[in-house]
């Protein structure tokens, strides 16, 4: 059984950064604290239960700029509560490169004190934010072969070692196959790359420089995810059959990228529990 408690937490104080002209607008990005539940689980016979509390922040940057996402071993960040009590979160989930970045922690075998008055948030997150979006030169796929490999240089599209923005090689994967049942053509195009990426998205065109409409399904995934040693990301395409044929394949991705450090100080009450689910 589960129980999970969702708190109506009002937000005390937290550190938002000043605007300066002395500093860069990629850098300008704030944390803003989102929401926070305490869930507590039990199965029958075990006596100890298991408790952990998750919090979400959320994070925004000034447009043309877009955060990118962050490493893990970047996020170094401690919950408490106004007992004193408090624990390091013990897993990181994100969607740091999506439209509204949000980052979700967790902590095993602690919640805050039915006596607390507020939970804080402390600590440092690094992240990889880009200045601005470009589109990489095209490279061109045959389609004769059902499988095909190109490479692709994203110019200024990588941050490298000392911090600073340059090239990456990257490689291009297309595979396709005729779907029996629907009558299409199911497409798949992969990027990989030895290191993280601000990829928007892909766009097909034809030989001729037409646009292939088919629509397109997007995942992505990390080093570490099923044993990748690579960044990867990957579109599925359904194609109608007449557009089989040359394609070039362009890659919508952020230049400019830059590591910043973010500093969270946050505090916020709990009002008590504004609602409970339960199930198995």
């Amino acid at each position: 059984m589960k129980l999970i408690s969702v708190f109506s937490a009002v937000c005390l104080s937290a550190n938002v950064p000043a605007r300066s002209d002395e500093v860069p607008l990629e850098k300008m990005v704030s944390a803003s604290f989102l929401s926070a539940a305490s869930e507590t689980s039990w199965e029958p016979g075990i006596k100890k239960t298991r408790k952990k509390f998750i919090v979400v922040l959320g994070f925004s940057i000034p447009t043309p700029g877009k955060i990118i996402g962050c490493r893990k071993d970047g996020i170094h960040l401690k919950i408490g509560d106004s007992t004193g009590a408090g624990s390091a979160p013990s897993d990181y989930r994100d969607s740091l490169g999506s439209s509204d970045p949000e980052l979700v922690m967790e902590t095993e075998h602690w919640v805050p004190s039915p006596a607390a008055l507020w939970v804080s948030v402390k600590g440092n997150v690094s992240l990889v934010t880009g200045e601005k979006e470009t589109l990489s030169e095209g490279a061109l796929f045959s389609m004769k072969e059902k499988k095909e490999e190109r490479p692709l240089v994203l110019k200024g599209g990588g941050l490298m070692d000392g911090g600073r923005p340059g090239d990456v090689k990257t490689t291009l994967n297309l595979e396709w196959s005729l779907n029996k049942s629907s009558g299409k053509i199911d497409l798949n195009v992969k990027l990989s790359s030895p290191r993280l990426l601000g990829v928007e998205g892909v766009t097909l065109m034809k030989a001729d420089g037409t646009p292939v409409m088919g629509r397109n399904w997007c995942t992505s995934q990390s080093p570490g995810s099923g044993g990748l040693s690579l960044w990867v990301w990957e579109w599925d395409y359904g194609l109608d059959p007449e557009e089989q044929g040359e394609i070039q394949v362009f890659m919508n991705y952020m230049t400019g990228l830059h590591q910043v450090d973010v500093p969270v100080d946050m505090k916020f009450g709990l009002s008590g529990m504004a609602g409970e689910t339960s199930g198995k």
